[in-house]
């Protein structure tokens, strides 16, 4: 990511014909995590999305990990992610079974997050979940409530026995590296209330479609929030202040400074290990479900299909633009020479250790 768009990773040079201006592009890095590229990658995503949604009403539903176990989740991130993520669809299939409730199989979408506006470690699932599910006779059910899937505590109660079995299981099978016991992680977490925060249904999902895209190809800031302060030397981040939000009124905006390592830092810790899915499928939209369900399901609740736009669609909206004029003299006429990646760009800017000397062998004085 740190070589994004720079020589590092070689472009092309438009040359004015005219007064012989060049204009370098650098290519991108293609880094899931890199705040400056991959724009297209989340259209294609949203797009994919689209075409997923059932035409049901959806709840988006937030299951947040408690912040006393942001210690354990940062030592055992897959780990924890996971067992956060597999303990989310855990509570909404439970609760969901339950004929109380719905008594069927439901739908969910998640998206792990481990950071909030200001890129403090905050771990949370976005999820959207169906409001109602399919039961044993193939018939789509709604909810008893008008307005959520089961009550507020019952959920609070499952999320917690579910990952705290699942944790269990976790150092049973030595797979948790960290400095407390699960005897002693439980002591911390026993008596704390888990919090899951619960919207209202609504069958216009587009805005929770948009939200969730916001952030699938990239970590929560984009240049646009990140200002470099030379005289300071510190970094200027401006946020959303959630805190100080009134009710029906977007967040107010905020900002702090911190030095430029600590922000390389807080920006870091939220990049997955690798190969992790941030986003998964269970249910009714989970793949192997959905092929078992896919003639039984009610015609009445199928969505129609939205056209999924290809790279190349994207690619001709975006040269519909105004054609390339120079920057000093305006001419459009130019010409591409392609710039192959430059291996010696980091070590420009970044400073390597030098080689150490090794120590003498000592081993001859001790014989």
């Amino acid at each position: 990511m740190r070589v994004c768009k720079t020589p590092a990773l070689g472009g092309k040079a438009i040359v004015c014909k005219s007064c012989n201006h060049h204009h370098f592009v650098y290519n991108s890095c293609g880094h899931s995590h890199c705040p400056i590229c991959q724009s297209i990658k989340r259209e294609q995503w949203i797009d994919k999305l689209k075409n997923e949604l059932l035409n049901v009403p959806y709840v988006h539903i937030i299951f947040t990990l408690p912040h006393i176990l942001n210690g354990l989740a940062r030592n055992n991130k897959r780990q924890i992610y996971s067992l956060l993520m597999k303990s989310a669809w855990d509570t909404i299939k439970t609760v969901s079974a339950d004929p109380k409730n719905i008594g069927g199989l439901p739908g969910m979408i998640a998206v792990l997050h481990t950071f909030g506006s200001d890129l403090k470690y905050h771990v949370h699932a976005h999820c959207l979940v169906t409001f109602g599910a399919i039961n044993t006779k193939n018939e789509y059910c709604i909810p008893k409530r008008k307005e959520k899937i089961a009550r507020f505590r019952q959920i609070n109660k499952v999320y917690k026995e579910s990952f705290i079995t699942g944790l269990k299981k976790l150092y049973d099978k030595n797979k948790i590296n960290y400095r407390f016991s699960y005897n002693e992680v439980l002591e911390l977490i026993g008596q704390k209330a888990w919090v899951v925060h619960n919207t209202k249904p609504t069958i216009d999902t587009e805005i929770l479609e948009n939200y969730l895209s916001r952030y699938i190809n990239r970590v929560a800031i984009s240049n646009s929030r990140v200002q470099y302060l030379k005289s300071h030397s510190k970094v200027k981040l401006l946020f959303n202040d959630y805190k100080n939000q009134q009710d029906g009124k977007p967040a107010p905006k905020n900002s702090r400074q911190i030095s430029p390592l600590v922000f390389i830092d807080q920006f870091l810790q939220h990049v997955l290990p690798p190969y992790f899915q941030k986003s998964r499928r269970y249910g009714l939209h989970a793949s192997a479900t959905k092929r078992k369900f896919k003639n039984k399901l009610p015609s009445a609740i199928k969505r129609n299909g939205h056209v999924i736009r290809s790279l190349f669609e994207i690619i001709t909206q975006l040269i519909k633009q105004n054609p390339f004029q120079c920057e000093k003299c305006g001419s459009a006429l130019y010409d591409i020479i392609y710039l192959k990646p430059d291996k010696i760009y980091k070590e420009k800017f970044i400073s390597s250790p030098k080689s150490i000397r090794p120590p003498p062998n000592l081993k001859k004085y001790f014989i």
